[in-house]
């Protein structure tokens, strides 16, 4: 990794996190979402952790532009130590928002050994109303039970796709829902922080 991907401040952020960590990534650049979600994939590899990227897109995608960023894809894939994991879209019309998060962890990790560490979210529609409020349920659900997950992991959001009426109560209530908080950008504009600093200030 080159020296200003090195000086990139959400990367030195992620590259101190210990534990288990409930992350939301929130980006207006492809290029900088997919640099974040690649380094804290390889971060997760290298300490021996299956890795688990969830997702409606197609697998080949997702394969690329991590191997673009540096991880060798099929040598870990081979290992059993990441796999790429095809959700259905219908997952967005279940109420039960327990028992969908538990159903996609039990089918992604099968075969895999814990620790384990995710990167996706459930909820694809964020240019809606509905989606948006259903995304929140389910992040709100994760949250509360996420010491019962016993894992790690970022969910990501592109914001410049989102239902914009509902856009600023919507990320509050990301922010409220997570641990930390990584918003990829220009360098200039990128920030990483815990958002229990937001609840101290208010």
């Amino acid at each position: 990794m080159n020296t200003e991907k090195l000086n990139y401040h959400p990367i030195k952020f992620l590259d101190r996190m210990e534990g288990n960590n409930h992350i939301v990534l929130l980006y207006d650049s492809q290029k900088y979402a997919y640099l974040i979600i690649a380094r804290y994939l390889l971060n997760g590899l290298k300490k021996g952790e299956s890795c688990i990227f969830f997702t409606s897109d197609e697998s080949e995608a997702i394969e690329e532009r991590l191997s673009a960023e540096g991880i060798d894809v099929n040598s870990y894939r081979q290992e059993n130590s990441l796999r790429i994991h095809h959700i259905d879209r219908s997952y967005a019309n279940r109420l039960d928002a327990l028992s969908s998060l538990k159903r996609i962890r039990e089918e992604a990790t099968r075969g895999m050994k814990p620790p384990y560490r995710f990167v996706g979210r459930t909820i694809t529609d964020t240019g809606s109303k509905e989606g948006m409020k259903l995304g929140l349920v389910m992040e709100r659900m994760g949250q509360e039970h996420f010491d019962n997950f016993d894992c790690s992991q970022m969910c990501y959001y592109d914001i410049s796709g989102i239902e914009q009426s509902q856009r600023n109560e919507w990320i509050k209530g990301l922010l409220k829902n997570h641990h930390h908080v990584v918003y990829a950008s220009e360098p200039d504009r990128a920030v990483a922080f815990e958002t229990m600093l937001l609840e101290e200030e208010e």
